[in-house]
């Protein structure tokens, strides 16, 4: 009973690796321009060539990124919400296409954030250190807040704009929970882009997917359970 009881947790878990490793690998897949221009800043020290490459990652994100990631967090969706019985692939690509507009048009006003911010950081960190540090905490609620969005247009039939609200409302009434989310998902970011790169294609996008809209999807449980009960 004990080895049956051992060999059914390995294949559970081995279920949920497979499911995690295909998923991100699809949206590796869908972003494999990006993938190709992440892989050669990761093989490079040359300033000017990373400038370069992160100008057309720039360009192709509200294109490429944003949808592909929009359809890994509504697969993540799914999961977390109880579903698990489909075809990833198809589901994916039904997402996809289902959210590609909104996620568009968040990516066009979102990546010009980004694009300031990290701007801005590249030319005053040797400048400014207080300056500097500042910039990266709003990177970070940056980064927490698009996580958000994410979780938001796949959850709720709502516009772009009530959608940003909805995700913006949620950062500032559960600030503590969010930065634990948002540095969480940093450090997983952070192993995978200079530590374990091995693991970029089967883990590191619907890992961060999990983690933030799994923190999402919890407390807005707990918000219509208190809605139900007052």
């Amino acid at each position: 009973m004990q080895s049956t009881s051992v060999f059914e947790g390995i294949f559970k878990l081995l279920e949920w690796f497979t499911r995690f490793a295909l998923t991100n690998f699809l949206w590796v897949l869908f972003n494999l321009p990006i993938s190709f221009f992440v892989f050669t800043i990761l093989l490079t020290d040359d300033v000017p060539f990373i400038v370069m490459n992160l100008l057309f990652i720039a360009v192709l994100a509200p294109f490429l990124f944003f949808p592909a990631t929009s359809a890994m967090f509504g697969v993540v969706r799914k999961w977390i919400t109880g579903e698990h019985d489909f075809s990833i692939i198809k589901q994916y690509w039904a997402l996809y296409r289902e959210n590609y507009g909104k996620s568009l048009l968040g990516g066009l006003i979102l990546v010009p954030l980004w694009a300031i911010g990290i701007a801005d950081i590249a030319f005053l960190v040797k400048q400014n250190i207080y300056v500097t540090i500042i910039l990266l905490m709003i990177l970070l609620l940056l980064f927490i807040f698009t996580t958000y969005f994410f979780a938001v247009i796949v959850h709720h039939n709502i516009k772009l704009f009530p959608a940003f609200k909805q995700a913006l409302i949620f950062m500032i009434i559960h600030p503590g929970k969010s930065l634990i989310v948002g540095m969480m998902n940093l450090a997983i970011l952070y192993l995978c882009l200079t530590k374990l790169t091995f693991l970029m294609p089967f883990l590191m996008g619907v890992a961060i997917a999990y983690f933030a809209f799994f923190s999402y999807y919890a407390k807005f449980k707990t918000v219509q359970q208190l809605k139900r009960e007052n």
